[in-house]
């Protein structure tokens, strides 16, 4: 009987549907008045077009942007709009003091994450003349089915640091002396890092997406533009392996100077969390936002690292992290005085 409910559990898990985390808007990447931007990616990191559900061709809703329009000679869409869009985020933060950039986890569509983002403008003291905000949105799948995470997972862990080194870095090397504070959630680290230096790519990821003719790994590096960035990791999804470099897993990325602070979340008590650690020889493991193992490794090579322990918090949801006073106190202490 036992043998029987496995068999079922795993067919669940290998035919259950995912989908793609797509724009429910045919415009996505807009300004909102008075100091608000939206930057929404594909799964490879692309950014979305205007009109991109026709405007580069017929696009399957499970595929890729750059893939379609090489399919139908529209590349030049696709390059001419990123062009347009970074001196877009160039100009829009030109005059501004401070930049916030939120990143949402895995399995999160378009209006759960925008409620978040909208639940963190709250915890901040946003100053609309002084501050931009950068709502970034990446392809971290979503599923209805709790049987499908793990399943989710594997692809989200790839589409996660496509999203960081060929989406938010641009955007990143696009503002210069400015004071930035990235706030991210679960699988949404991965991105931040991946946005500061090319991350180790799981082995069969870069295999299937090699074989499609995209290339994993960006020779366009952070810029040294002078900032200062706090990235603040809410229940990050990352382990010690997102550190190292692609050539050699045992040896630890360097990191740009800009980088002043790396502040996580550990919490024993999360389950999402929990649920990945025995997987972590075949899944990118999530030990770092788990418990204090990894950050205690880590934190012998990394500086910039701080942490607040949440045990005790039952929750993985974005919203809870948010609401938890432990989270203020560390907007209290980031942001406060700058």
């Amino acid at each position: 009987m036992k043998k029987h409910y496995l068999i079922i559990c795993l067919y669940i898990i290998l035919c259950s549907c995912r989908t793609n985390n797509i724009p429910n808007s045919t415009n996505p990447n807009i300004q909102i008045p008075p100091n608000t931007t939206v930057a929404f990616v594909d799964l490879n990191g692309n950014f979305y077009t205007e009109n991109w559900d026709t405007q580069i061709g017929p696009y399957k809703k499970t595929s890729s942007l750059y893939l379609t329009a090489q399919q139908n000679n529209t590349t030049h869409i696709l390059t001419n709009f990123e062009t347009k869009k970074l001196a877009e985020y160039h100009r829009d933060v030109s005059n501004k003091k401070r930049v916030f950039i939120f990143v949402h986890g895995y399995n999160n569509n378009e209006a759960k994450s925008k409620k978040n983002y909208d639940l963190l403008r709250t915890k901040i003291n946003i100053d609309p003349t002084q501050d931009q905000i950068i709502e970034f949105y990446w392809d971290g799948l979503t599923s209805n089915n709790p049987f499908s995470s793990a399943r989710i997972w594997f692809y989200a862990t790839g589409y996660s640091q496509m999203a960081g080194e060929f989406g938010l870095r641009k955007i990143l090397n696009e503002i210069h002396n400015k004071d930035i504070f990235i706030i991210s959630h679960s699988r949404g680290a991965s991105v931040v890092l991946s946005s500061l230096s090319n991350p180790p790519y799981n082995d069969k990821f870069r295999r299937d997406t090699e074989s499609l003719g995209i290339a994993v790994d960006n020779n366009t590096p952070l810029s040294e533009n002078a900032n200062r960035i706090v990235c603040i990791m809410l229940a990050p999804a990352i382990g010690e392996i997102d550190f190292t470099k692609q050539s050699d897993n045992r040896a630890y990325r360097n990191f740009s100077p800009q980088l002043k602070n790396i502040h996580i979340t550990t919490n024993k008590d999360d389950y999402v969390l929990k649920k990945f650690i025995g997987l972590q020889n075949e899944l990118n493991p999530t030990t770092l936002g788990y418990n204090d193992r990894a950050y205690n490794n880590l934190k012998s090579t990394y500086s910039f690292f701080t942490v607040d322990n949440f045990d005790g918090q039952n929750s993985h949801s974005f919203d809870v992290y948010i609401n938890n006073p432990k989270f203020q106190k560390m907007i209290d202490t980031y942001v406060k005085n700058k």
